[in-house]
Protein backbone atom coordinates (compact mmCIF):
# COMPACT_ATOMS: atom_id res chain seq x y z
CA UNK A 1 0.00 0.00 0.00
CA UNK A 2 1.50 3.32 -0.98
CA UNK A 3 2.35 6.07 2.00
CA UNK A 4 0.48 9.01 2.59
CA UNK A 5 1.44 12.10 0.31
CA UNK A 6 2.84 14.41 3.01
CA UNK A 7 1.64 18.10 1.76
CA UNK A 8 2.85 20.25 4.30
CA UNK A 9 6.35 18.80 4.15
CA UNK A 10 5.85 19.42 0.07
CA UNK A 11 4.98 22.79 0.82
CA UNK A 12 7.63 23.85 3.12
CA UNK A 13 10.23 22.28 0.17
CA UNK A 14 9.08 24.68 -1.92
CA UNK A 15 8.16 27.43 0.70
CA UNK A 16 12.60 26.99 1.05
CA UNK A 17 13.85 26.76 -2.50
CA UNK A 18 11.60 29.86 -3.19
CA UNK A 19 13.37 31.97 -0.45
CA UNK A 20 17.02 30.53 -1.70
CA UNK A 21 16.05 31.70 -5.51
CA UNK A 22 14.85 34.98 -3.73
CA UNK A 23 17.89 35.62 -2.07
CA UNK A 24 20.13 34.84 -5.01
CA UNK A 25 18.13 37.74 -7.10
CA UNK A 26 16.65 35.10 -9.91
CA UNK A 27 13.60 36.54 -9.88
CA UNK A 28 12.49 40.21 -11.46
CA UNK A 29 10.29 42.81 -9.28
CA UNK A 30 7.45 41.76 -10.65
CA UNK A 31 8.04 37.84 -9.60
CA UNK A 32 9.24 39.33 -6.10
CA UNK A 33 6.22 41.35 -5.61
CA UNK A 34 3.82 38.46 -6.23
CA UNK A 35 6.33 36.48 -3.48
CA UNK A 36 5.77 38.93 -1.20
CA UNK A 37 2.04 37.36 -0.70
CA UNK A 38 1.61 34.92 1.62
CA UNK A 39 1.73 31.42 -0.14
CA UNK A 40 -1.05 29.22 0.32
CA UNK A 41 -1.43 26.21 2.75
CA UNK A 42 1.28 25.55 5.45
CA UNK A 43 2.77 28.05 7.88
CA UNK A 44 5.39 30.78 7.79
CA UNK A 45 8.87 30.45 7.70
CA UNK A 46 10.32 31.14 11.21
CA UNK A 47 12.61 33.59 9.78
CA UNK A 48 9.90 35.29 8.28
CA UNK A 49 8.09 35.48 11.40
CA UNK A 50 11.26 36.95 12.85
CA UNK A 51 11.12 40.16 10.62
CA UNK A 52 7.37 40.81 12.30
CA UNK A 53 7.75 39.17 15.87
CA UNK A 54 4.80 40.52 17.59
CA UNK A 55 2.31 39.66 15.35
CA UNK A 56 3.87 36.52 14.75
CA UNK A 57 3.66 35.74 18.19
CA UNK A 58 0.42 36.47 18.59
CA UNK A 59 -0.84 33.93 15.55
CA UNK A 60 1.49 31.38 17.18
CA UNK A 61 -0.05 31.69 20.78
CA UNK A 62 -3.69 31.40 19.20
CA UNK A 63 -2.60 27.87 17.26
CA UNK A 64 -3.69 24.59 18.50
CA UNK A 65 -0.61 21.85 18.69
CA UNK A 66 -2.38 19.19 16.90
CA UNK A 67 -1.53 15.97 16.09
CA UNK A 68 -3.31 13.20 14.00
CA UNK A 69 -3.45 10.03 15.57
CA UNK A 70 -4.40 7.90 12.76
CA UNK A 71 -3.07 4.92 12.10
CA UNK A 72 -3.12 3.61 8.49
CA UNK A 73 -1.51 0.11 9.08
CA UNK A 74 -3.37 -2.45 8.09
CA UNK A 75 -5.02 -4.96 10.63
CA UNK A 76 -3.11 -3.45 13.64
CA UNK A 77 -3.94 0.43 12.51
CA UNK A 78 -7.17 0.84 14.91
CA UNK A 79 -5.30 -0.39 18.09
CA UNK A 80 -2.36 1.26 17.28
CA UNK A 81 -4.52 4.84 17.03
CA UNK A 82 -6.15 3.71 20.17
CA UNK A 83 -2.88 3.28 22.02
CA UNK A 84 -1.69 7.09 20.44
CA UNK A 85 -4.90 9.04 21.56
CA UNK A 86 -4.71 7.43 25.15
CA UNK A 87 -1.13 8.46 25.22
CA UNK A 88 -1.66 12.41 23.70
CA UNK A 89 -4.78 12.42 26.52
CA UNK A 90 -2.03 11.53 29.21
CA UNK A 91 0.67 13.72 27.95
CA UNK A 92 -1.31 16.45 27.42
CA UNK A 93 -2.85 16.57 31.09
CA UNK A 94 0.85 16.46 32.37
CA UNK A 95 1.95 19.20 29.81
CA UNK A 96 -1.21 21.21 30.87
CA UNK A 97 -0.29 21.10 34.81
CA UNK A 98 3.85 21.86 33.93
CA UNK A 99 2.46 25.18 31.69
CA UNK A 100 -0.15 26.10 34.33
CA UNK A 101 2.91 25.75 36.87
CA UNK A 102 5.36 27.63 34.12
CA UNK A 103 2.16 30.38 33.76
CA UNK A 104 2.75 31.33 37.70
CA UNK A 105 6.34 31.29 37.65
CA UNK A 106 6.40 33.66 34.33
CA UNK A 107 3.27 36.20 36.50
CA UNK A 108 5.66 35.65 39.89
CA UNK A 109 8.66 36.74 37.95
CA UNK A 110 7.25 39.70 36.30
CA UNK A 111 5.92 40.84 39.20
CA UNK A 112 8.77 40.87 41.05
CA UNK A 113 10.91 42.46 38.15
CA UNK A 114 8.02 45.15 38.35
CA UNK A 115 8.34 45.58 42.06
CA UNK A 116 12.10 45.92 42.25
CA UNK A 117 12.24 48.50 39.36
CA UNK A 118 9.77 51.01 41.67
CA UNK A 119 11.03 49.86 44.78
CA UNK A 120 13.51 52.30 46.49
CA UNK A 121 16.72 51.90 46.72
CA UNK A 122 18.41 53.46 49.29
CA UNK A 123 22.10 52.92 47.95
CA UNK A 124 21.41 54.26 44.55
CA UNK A 125 19.59 57.16 45.20
CA UNK A 126 22.63 57.99 47.59
CA UNK A 127 25.21 57.94 44.92
CA UNK A 128 22.63 59.49 42.33
CA UNK A 129 21.96 62.44 45.20
CA UNK A 130 26.15 62.46 45.44
CA UNK A 131 26.63 62.85 41.86
CA UNK A 132 24.38 65.44 41.17
CA UNK A 133 26.27 67.86 43.97
CA UNK A 134 29.35 66.51 42.46
CA UNK A 135 28.11 67.69 38.94
CA UNK A 136 26.44 71.04 40.45
CA UNK A 137 29.89 71.69 42.26
CA UNK A 138 32.15 71.40 39.09
CA UNK A 139 29.79 73.54 37.43
CA UNK A 140 30.05 76.32 40.10
CA UNK A 141 33.84 75.80 40.17
CA UNK A 142 34.44 75.87 36.94
CA UNK A 143 34.03 79.35 36.17
CA UNK A 144 34.16 80.61 39.73
CA UNK A 145 30.46 81.01 40.16
CA UNK A 146 30.53 82.39 43.88
CA UNK A 147 32.67 85.97 43.09
CA UNK A 148 30.45 88.91 43.53
CA UNK A 149 29.25 89.74 39.87
CA UNK A 150 28.65 93.58 41.04
CA UNK A 151 32.46 93.90 42.48
CA UNK A 152 33.70 91.69 39.33
CA UNK A 153 31.80 94.15 36.91
CA UNK A 154 32.96 97.36 38.53
CA UNK A 155 36.56 96.11 38.01
CA UNK A 156 37.07 94.21 34.49
CA UNK A 157 33.22 94.49 32.43
CA UNK A 158 34.36 98.00 31.53
CA UNK A 159 33.73 101.34 31.42
CA UNK A 160 30.11 102.31 31.03
CA UNK A 161 30.83 104.92 29.09
CA UNK A 162 32.82 103.19 26.74
CA UNK A 163 30.36 100.42 26.89
CA UNK A 164 27.52 102.84 25.80
CA UNK A 165 29.80 104.58 23.23
CA UNK A 166 30.52 100.56 21.66
CA UNK A 167 25.98 99.92 21.85
CA UNK A 168 25.36 103.45 20.47
CA UNK A 169 27.10 102.31 16.87
CA UNK A 170 24.36 99.33 17.13
CA UNK A 171 21.15 101.10 17.30
CA UNK A 172 19.87 102.59 14.15
CA UNK A 173 19.95 99.27 13.04
CA UNK A 174 16.86 98.25 15.11
CA UNK A 175 14.87 101.87 14.44
CA UNK A 176 11.30 101.10 14.06
CA UNK A 177 11.54 97.93 15.79
CA UNK A 178 8.56 96.79 18.57
CA UNK A 179 10.01 94.06 20.27
CA UNK A 180 13.79 93.92 20.40
CA UNK A 181 15.40 90.74 22.62
CA UNK A 182 18.61 92.16 24.59
CA UNK A 183 20.23 88.39 25.24
CA UNK A 184 22.62 89.15 28.75
CA UNK A 185 21.33 92.53 28.84
CA UNK A 186 23.31 93.04 32.43
CA UNK A 187 23.47 96.59 33.57
CA UNK A 188 20.48 97.44 31.16
CA UNK A 189 22.81 100.03 28.95
CA UNK A 190 21.32 98.79 25.41
CA UNK A 191 18.02 98.69 26.78
CA UNK A 192 18.15 102.64 28.09
CA UNK A 193 19.76 103.41 24.43
CA UNK A 194 16.68 101.87 22.82
CA UNK A 195 14.00 103.55 24.81
CA UNK A 196 15.99 107.03 24.53
CA UNK A 197 15.45 106.20 20.78
CA UNK A 198 11.44 105.01 20.77
CA UNK A 199 12.54 101.33 20.06
CA UNK A 200 10.98 98.64 21.78
CA UNK A 201 13.03 96.29 23.94
CA UNK A 202 13.32 94.17 26.89
CA UNK A 203 15.88 91.86 28.25
CA UNK A 204 16.98 88.69 29.56
CA UNK A 205 19.69 87.90 31.56
CA UNK A 206 20.48 85.09 34.44
CA UNK A 207 21.82 87.29 37.27
CA UNK A 208 18.87 88.04 39.18
CA UNK A 209 20.56 90.86 41.18
CA UNK A 210 21.37 92.80 38.65
CA UNK A 211 17.89 92.48 36.87
CA UNK A 212 16.40 94.07 40.03
CA UNK A 213 18.48 97.06 39.78
CA UNK A 214 17.41 97.21 35.61
CA UNK A 215 13.88 97.08 36.44
CA UNK A 216 14.32 99.59 39.15
CA UNK A 217 15.23 102.08 36.40
CA UNK A 218 11.99 101.54 34.71
CA UNK A 219 12.84 98.66 31.93
CA UNK A 220 11.94 95.39 31.03
CA UNK A 221 14.22 92.67 32.55
CA UNK A 222 13.50 89.11 32.69
CA UNK A 223 15.32 86.49 35.05
CA UNK A 224 16.27 83.20 32.97
CA UNK A 225 18.82 81.28 30.78
CA UNK A 226 19.36 82.93 27.30
CA UNK A 227 18.61 79.72 25.38
CA UNK A 228 15.72 78.12 27.22
CA UNK A 229 14.07 81.96 26.74
CA UNK A 230 14.26 81.69 22.67
CA UNK A 231 13.16 78.40 23.28
CA UNK A 232 10.14 79.45 24.91
CA UNK A 233 8.98 81.72 22.52
CA UNK A 234 6.93 82.02 19.82
CA UNK A 235 8.09 82.01 16.40
CA UNK A 236 8.31 85.49 14.92
CA UNK A 237 7.60 86.93 18.14
CA UNK A 238 10.71 89.53 18.40
CA UNK A 239 11.68 91.89 15.88
CA UNK A 240 15.02 92.23 16.74
CA UNK A 241 18.27 90.39 18.73
CA UNK A 242 21.39 92.36 20.46
CA UNK A 243 23.95 89.96 22.24
CA UNK A 244 26.88 91.66 23.94
CA UNK A 245 29.61 89.60 25.64
CA UNK A 246 27.69 86.01 25.89
CA UNK A 247 28.76 83.93 23.14
CA UNK A 248 32.08 83.83 24.76
CA UNK A 249 30.27 82.63 27.99
CA UNK A 250 28.43 79.40 26.19
CA UNK A 251 29.83 75.91 24.70
CA UNK A 252 29.77 75.90 21.02
CA UNK A 253 27.09 74.09 20.59
CA UNK A 254 25.10 75.82 22.50
CA UNK A 255 26.01 79.21 20.55
CA UNK A 256 24.86 77.36 17.51
CA UNK A 257 21.46 75.96 19.02
CA UNK A 258 21.05 79.96 20.18
CA UNK A 259 21.67 81.06 16.60
CA UNK A 260 19.26 78.78 15.49
CA UNK A 261 16.51 79.52 18.17
CA UNK A 262 16.41 82.96 17.68
CA UNK A 263 16.38 82.59 13.99
CA UNK A 264 13.07 81.00 14.48
CA UNK A 265 11.68 83.45 16.77
CA UNK A 266 12.24 86.18 15.14
CA UNK A 267 10.36 88.00 12.30
CA UNK A 268 11.75 87.69 8.73
CA UNK A 269 13.98 91.35 8.12
CA UNK A 270 15.19 91.29 11.95
CA UNK A 271 18.49 92.23 12.58
CA UNK A 272 20.97 90.23 15.10
CA UNK A 273 23.99 91.33 16.61
CA UNK A 274 26.59 90.14 18.38
CA UNK A 275 29.43 91.61 20.06
CA UNK A 276 32.72 89.39 21.05
CA UNK A 277 36.05 90.03 22.06
CA UNK A 278 38.08 89.74 19.22
CA UNK A 279 41.23 87.45 19.26
CA UNK A 280 42.42 87.84 16.58
CA UNK A 281 44.25 90.49 18.90
CA UNK A 282 46.35 88.31 20.36
CA UNK A 283 46.77 90.70 23.78
CA UNK A 284 42.92 89.88 24.07
CA UNK A 285 42.86 86.15 23.30
CA UNK A 286 46.23 85.45 24.85
CA UNK A 287 45.46 88.02 27.95
CA UNK A 288 42.31 89.88 28.45
CA UNK A 289 40.12 87.21 27.59
CA UNK A 290 41.06 84.77 30.59
CA UNK A 291 40.45 87.77 33.12
CA UNK A 292 37.21 86.99 33.45
CA UNK A 293 36.84 83.05 34.99
CA UNK A 294 33.31 82.75 32.90
CA UNK A 295 34.60 82.71 29.82
CA UNK A 296 34.51 79.28 27.55
CA UNK A 297 36.64 80.09 24.74
CA UNK A 298 37.37 83.06 22.43
CA UNK A 299 35.51 82.60 19.15
CA UNK A 300 37.62 83.92 16.04
CA UNK A 301 35.85 86.75 13.62
CA UNK A 302 35.83 84.25 10.97
CA UNK A 303 34.08 81.14 12.62
CA UNK A 304 31.76 83.70 13.77
CA UNK A 305 30.77 84.56 10.26
CA UNK A 306 30.63 81.21 9.74
CA UNK A 307 28.66 80.52 12.13
CA UNK A 308 25.95 83.10 11.23
CA UNK A 309 25.99 82.18 7.51
CA UNK A 310 25.43 78.53 7.76
CA UNK A 311 22.46 78.96 10.17
CA UNK A 312 20.69 81.00 7.42
CA UNK A 313 21.55 84.56 8.08
CA UNK A 314 21.50 86.40 4.98
CA UNK A 315 23.97 90.07 5.07
CA UNK A 316 26.79 88.74 6.98
CA UNK A 317 28.95 91.22 8.01
CA UNK A 318 32.27 91.66 10.62
CA UNK A 319 32.73 95.57 12.14
CA UNK A 320 35.65 95.93 14.56
CA UNK A 321 35.39 98.78 17.85
CA UNK A 322 36.88 99.54 20.84
CA UNK A 323 40.29 100.34 19.93
CA UNK A 324 43.41 98.88 22.17
CA UNK A 325 44.70 101.85 24.18
CA UNK A 326 48.49 100.82 24.15
CA UNK A 327 50.20 100.74 20.28
CA UNK A 328 53.71 100.95 19.04
CA UNK A 329 54.56 104.48 17.91
CA UNK A 330 54.17 104.45 13.76
CA UNK A 331 55.97 107.96 13.14
CA UNK A 332 59.17 105.96 12.24
CA UNK A 333 60.94 106.31 8.85
CA UNK A 334 58.76 104.93 5.89
CA UNK A 335 59.97 101.67 4.83
CA UNK A 336 60.56 98.15 6.25
CA UNK A 337 59.92 98.90 9.88
CA UNK A 338 57.51 101.12 9.71
CA UNK A 339 55.59 98.19 8.06
CA UNK A 340 57.07 96.45 11.02
CA UNK A 341 55.33 98.39 13.23
CA UNK A 342 52.00 97.94 11.83
CA UNK A 343 52.15 94.90 11.17
CA UNK A 344 52.45 94.58 14.93
CA UNK A 345 50.10 96.72 15.97
CA UNK A 346 47.42 95.26 13.78
CA UNK A 347 48.47 92.08 15.31
CA UNK A 348 48.84 92.97 18.97
CA UNK A 349 47.14 95.47 19.59
CA UNK A 350 44.00 95.74 16.96
CA UNK A 351 40.52 96.73 17.63
CA UNK A 352 39.12 94.70 21.24
CA UNK A 353 36.25 93.80 20.21
CA UNK A 354 34.03 92.76 17.51
CA UNK A 355 30.71 92.19 15.91
CA UNK A 356 28.85 89.69 13.77
CA UNK A 357 25.86 91.43 11.98
CA UNK A 358 23.19 89.58 10.17
CA UNK A 359 19.70 89.84 9.06
CA UNK A 360 16.80 86.87 9.08
CA UNK A 361 15.76 85.94 5.79
CA UNK A 362 13.17 88.24 4.45
CA UNK A 363 9.47 86.72 3.24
Amino acid sequence: MNEPVDLAAIQAEIRERVQRKRASGAYGDDVRAALELPLPGGRALFSEDLGDPLPALQDTLAEEATYDATSHRRFVGPAITLGRRVVIGLVRWWVAAITDRQERINQLLAQAVIDQRDAPSPQFDERLARLEREWRRWQKDEVAADLESKYFAARFSGDEKDIRSQSESFVELFRGRKRVLDLGSGRGTFLELLRDKGIGGYGVDPDATMNEAVRGRGLEALTADGLSHLRSLADGSIDGLYCRHVAEHVQPGELVAILREARRALEPGSPVVFVTPNPATLTVGAHTFWLDPQHRRPIPPDLFHFYLEVEGYDRVETRTSQPSETRLDESVPAGPVRDNVKLLNATLFGDRDYAVIGWTPAR
